[in-house]
C-alpha cells in the first residue's frame, strides 16, 4: 500500500487548473480561507479523480473508505456553483453543520473541511447518515487535524499480501 507523500501526481483525472484570483473570489464567497495545500492542488487540477482514493477513517480501522474525487471550484450551476461552492446548498438541503465546506459527498456521506474549531486551519471530517438514531441525522468522524494530515493518510494499492493467500483451485503453492 502506497501513501501520498505530498509530491508527485495527486490527480488521476481532473479539470483544468484554476487561477489565484478565482480561488480568492471563491474564498470571499464562502467566507473562509482554504488550506494552502488544497489551493496548490487546485492550481494543478481544479478538482477531479484521485490517484490516492483510499483512506482509513480512524487510526486502527481495518476497512478503507473510498474518496473517488475531491471537488474543485466552479462558479456555474443551479446550486450556486458546483464543487465546494455548492456547500451551502447541500448544508441546507441535508442538514449538515454550517461550519463546513464540502470536499466530496454522495448524499449519504460527506468529506468536509470543518471550520468550527479552527478558522485558519480546518480539520477534515467524515459525516455519515445515522439510521439508528431518532435525534441525530448525521454522525461525524474527525479524519485529520488539518488538510495536510488528511493528504498524508490517502493511499492507493492493495492492503492484501498475495504471499499470504492460500492456494486455491488452479493455483499451486510455491
Amino acid at each position: 500500500m502506497e501513501f501520498y507523500k505530498g509530491e508527485g501526481e495527486f490527480w488521476d483525472e481532473g479539470e483544468k487548473p484554476i487561477s489565484d484570483l478565482k480561488i480568492r473570489v471563491a474564498e470571499e464567497k464562502l467566507g473562509v480561507k482554504l488550506p494552502l495545500s488544497y489551493k496548490e492542488l487546485l492550481k494543478e487540477h481544479n478538482g477531479g479523480i484521485l490517484k490516492y482514493p483510499y483512506i482509513f477513517l480512524e487510526e486502527n480501522d481495518k476497512e478503507r473508505f473510498i474518496i473517488p474525487e475531491i471537488y474543485g471550484i466552479d462558479f456555474e450551476g443551479k446550486q450556486n456553483g458546483v464543487g465546494i461552492l455548492a456547500s451551502k446548498y447541500w448544508i441546507n438541503e441535508v442538514g449538515l453543520p454550517e461550519t463546513i465546506i464540502i470536499l466530496w459527498g454522495d448524499y449519504h456521506s460527506w468529506i468536509a473541511l470543518n471550520y468550527e474549531e479552527n478558522t485558519e486551519n480546518p480539520s477534515v471530517v467524515y459525516f455519515y447518515e445515522d439510521y439508528l438514531s431518532d435525534n441525530e441525522k448525521w454522525k461525524q468522524i474527525k479524519i485529520a487535524n488539518d488538510f495536510d494530515a488528511f493528504l498524508r493518510r490517502l493511499s492507493r494499492g492493495s492492503i492484501l499480501d498475495p504471499e499470504k493467500f492460500k492456494p486455491s483451485y488452479g493455483r499451486k503453492k510455491k
